[in-house]
């Protein structure tokens, strides 16, 4: 779980480290976006480490003859199925606090400060002496800064049917109050505009000039779902919705089915040793999370009815699971 946690980890902290450079991101906010982003898999990263965690264990009481000495001493089956029960129960909950208050709760402020990041143009980040790149459409240059405002400005908007160019004396940005941005040109206003098309280019002075700026794009229905809490999810009630609930549903009971794999899968041939379990192991633990991700891009997409959606999985593995641990127990010998 650990390595695992560190791999992940890293990877998005390089990948928000190449954004602060470009957008001026603290230290501060890189670590809170990684470390979103890193809990955010939690309901995957348990389920998966418990999994693979109680292969291992239990493999190496096999290894050791320590199960056969616990045979011996009258440690039963059932005491070890109650022990990883416990374990898998323990897990489950967990998964499920994770899955239904801190994930809407996490995805709520990765996308307010992911749009935050996103704004189109931010002065505060402009650096003096250096052209700026607020978007695709914006590019600012300004001698030097005087407070919040900027002093002999540049300012450049490509937009697909045209090009704007404005000098100004200073530049203001404040926010109104129907959320949008307004620029505020002051002293000296030059407005230039360029036909894309060959039509008459404009040219225009002033003494001010206010530029506002669209609103930001709402957030896409398949993203802000993961923001919703439960009851709204339900609420909503579309096949995003459902898919969304029925995500949160199965991760917890992932936990405790994965758990019944592990016992299923764990008794060790003494030819091969455990090293060929545990391959064996995250081979299945690998192709469980790709079934289930496939599962919830079919559901999203509405190509799969809504029931059985996600459950398609364990309705289909928890006989399969029953069949072989009954088949596995049915007679005396080891615990395992």
């Amino acid at each position: 779980f650990l390595v695992v946690l560190v791999v992940v980890l890293a990877f998005y902290f390089s990948r928000y480290l190449a954004d602060a450079v470009v957008e001026r991101l603290s230290l501060q906010a890189v670590a809170q976006l990684a470390t979103l982003k890193v809990t955010l898999f939690f309901d995957v990263l348990i389920p998966g480490a418990m999994f693979l965690g109680l292969i291992v264990g239990l493999g190496r009481l096999q290894s050791g003859y320590e199960i056969t000495a616990m045979a011996a001493a009258g440690v039963g089956r059932p005491s070890v199925i109650r022990a990883v029960l416990v374990i898998a129960l323990a897990g489950l909950v967990l998964v499920g606090l994770l899955t239904h208050m801190y994930r809407p709760w996490a995805y709520e402020h990765l996308y307010r400060m992911e749009g935050e990041m996103a704004a189109q143009v931010d002065l505060d980040r402009v650096e003096p002496g250096r052209f700026e790149i607020g978007d695709e459409q914006w590019m600012i240059f300004a001698e030097r800064r005087a407070g919040e405002a900027l002093a002999n400005v540049l300012v450049h908007q490509r937009l697909p049917t045209y090009r704007n160019l404005l000098r100004a004396e200073r530049l203001e940005q404040r926010s109104r109050a129907d959320g949008t941005i307004a620029l505020d040109f002051i002293g000296n206003v030059r407005f230039y505009r360029l036909e894309q098309g060959g039509d008459a280019d404009l040219v225009n002075r002033s003494d001010t000039l206010t530029v506002v700026l669209d609103p930001p794009p709402p957030v896409e229905r398949n993203r802000i779902r993961r923001a919703l809490p439960f009851g709204r999810l339900i609420d909503a009630a579309g096949a995003l919705e459902w898919g969304e609930l029925q995500w949160r549903t199965v991760m917890p009971l992932s936990v405790v089915l994965l758990a019944l794999t592990a016992l299923a899968l764990a008794r060790i041939n003494p030819r091969k040793g455990q090293a060929s379990k545990l391959i064996t192991a995250s081979v299945v633990v690998a192709l469980y999370f790709s079934v289930i991700g496939t599962l919830a891009d079919r559901v999203d997409s509405e190509t799969i009815p809504i029931w059985p959606g996600l459950f398609w999985l364990p309705l289909a593995l928890t006989p399969l699971l029953a069949l072989k641990l009954w088949h596995q127990w049915r007679g005396p010998g080891a615990p395992l």
